[in-house]
């Protein structure tokens, strides 16, 4: 097993978040990845600002046969066994590995499909609920493996991402069992920084399957997302789990969101100063692991009076729709139209960005020949 998991050890920026992990943080665990422009990244996933990144090459690439002989040890290993904790790391380091990128998450997320990679966890997070998460150091690493995987996956590649939805048990488990069973740790015995990471990635991938079709149980699901926002208290340490938990019910029912405006109102200011920002800054995905496609998707799903009450929010998306790539552009474009349609200010303010006018015009056919996803 061991030469296995050796061929491709994780670079240095990998094995130190396992010790990252130890201590009580707030931030979400990952890496740093250069900015990706091409392609956009139509999901949630967790990536961190760090300074050393290691960029790889083709060479670089794990050949498949090596991933489908660790994810057979896996399904075969004892779940108390170092190899097994090893081989659940191998398998997380992948995405980090593969995506700078970009060449190999799909790849791989259909070796993951294919052996089944959500039934084999879900007995394992099972049992580790039973002898505690926190129980031992292996137990608390592989749980947050499994998660991370789970998360990073289900954002970055959609097959994964239906057939994670497809598996409704362990949704449902993610939702109802591993949630509450988080939530009700004691914060002074356990560090309460991975317990919010661990909680965090449960919201993110339930956002990613909500980008899709899926099988949720869309009242259920947004009466326990709603219930952990309106109890989330406006602070900076919490900001990309507010932002997440608000995606999500966007997704799961805008009409509601929108009839209830005025308590997302908060919300709602910090989901657009991050869109100011990326845009701003012309970069696509930053620290949080959310890029702008994700927010101006969601955006679009809501009436379009909640960006018609602040220009800054128009110009956000105007910014957007002349820097971005192709799907933001697109994305932008349909915020647009909506807005000319509804006001005649928002209208003449477009007109006077005689640069994004003119684009607009090239860009409006896509909007009777294109499907936006």
């Amino acid at each position: 097993m061991a030469k296995f998991l050796d061929y491709s050890r994780r670079p240095a920026s990998a094995s130190t978040v396992a010790t990252t992990w130890s201590h009580s943080t707030s931030v979400s665990i990952g890496h740093n990845v250069p900015n990706r422009h091409i392609p956009v990244i139509k999901g949630d996933v967790n990536f961190i600002n760090t300074n050393n990144t290691t960029e790889f090459t083709d060479d670089d690439a794990v050949p498949s046969h090596y991933i489908k002989e660790v994810l057979d040890r896996i399904a075969q290993l004892s779940i108390n066994s170092i190899d097994y904790e090893d081989a659940l790391e191998f398998i997380y380091d992948l995405f980090y590995m593969h995506s700078p990128c970009n060449q190999d998450d799909s790849r791989i997320g259909r070796l993951l499909i294919e052996h089944d990679y959500c039934s084999i966890v879900h007995h394992c997070l099972i049992e580790y609920i039973k002898t505690g998460i926190f129980s031992n150091i292996s137990a608390r690493r592989s749980t947050q493996f499994i998660l991370y995987t789970l998360w990073n996956f289900s954002g970055i590649s959609i097959e994964f991402r239906l057939y994670l939805s497809n598996n409704q048990k362990l949704i449902q488990f993610l939702l109802t069992n591993l949630l509450d069973y988080l939530k009700n740790l004691n914060t002074e015995q356990y560090p309460i920084g991975i317990i919010n990471n661990l909680i965090q990635s449960i919201i993110s991938i339930v956002h990613n399957i909500t980008l899709n079709k899926n099988h949720l149980n869309i009242e259920q699901t947004f009466h326990i997302i709603n219930q952990l926002l309106l109890q989330q208290e406006p602070r900076k340490t919490n900001e990309r789990f507010r932002i997440t938990l608000l995606l999500c019910l966007m997704n799961l029912n805008s009409k509601q969101i929108y009839q209830n405006i005025n308590i997302y109102q908060s919300s709602f200011k910090l989901l657009f100063h991050l869109l100011k920002k990326i845009v701003q800054q012309e970069i696509l995905m930053i620290s949080t692991g959310l890029s702008a496609w994700i927010i101006a998707y969601a955006l679009n799903k809501m009436p379009i009076d909640i960006i018609l009450m602040d220009d800054n929010r128009l110009y956000s998306f105007i910014i957007l729709f002349k820097r971005g790539m192709r799907e933001e552009k697109l994305q932008a474009i349909i915020t647009l139209d909506r807005c000319l349609q509804k006001s005649i200010h928002a209208k003449e303010i477009l007109e006077k960005d005689t640069t994004c006018w003119n684009l607009f015009q090239q860009y409006k056919i896509f909007l009777d020949n294109e499907e936006i996803n």
